[in-house]
């Protein structure tokens, strides 16, 4: 059988208390906490910088994006290699 995981120590984004176990922000997936109360304090502060992480095509397409602008096929012609 195959060992069990580890579970990843976390620390509350709220209070800063560390644990395992803590639930993460269901849209950001970054900020943890360890219970309630915390994610409802700590909420007002969270919610300026929550954003949903960018799905992998539009990362993908960033990436090819960046590729193409620095497309070395055209220096090397240039220089005539």
């Amino acid at each position: 059988t195959a060992p069990a995981m580890a579970a990843s120590a976390a620390s509350c984004t709220h209070c800063g208390k560390e644990g395992v176990g803590f639930k993460r922000c269901s849209v950001c997936k970054e900020a943890s906490y360890c219970g309630a109360a915390c994610q409802k304090a700590g909420w007002r502060s969270h919610k300026k910088t929550c954003e949903p992480p960018l799905p992998l095509n539009a990362v993908m397409e960033s990436l090819q994006a960046a590729d193409a602008a620095d497309d070395w096929r055209g220096v090397l012609k240039w220089e005539g290699r």
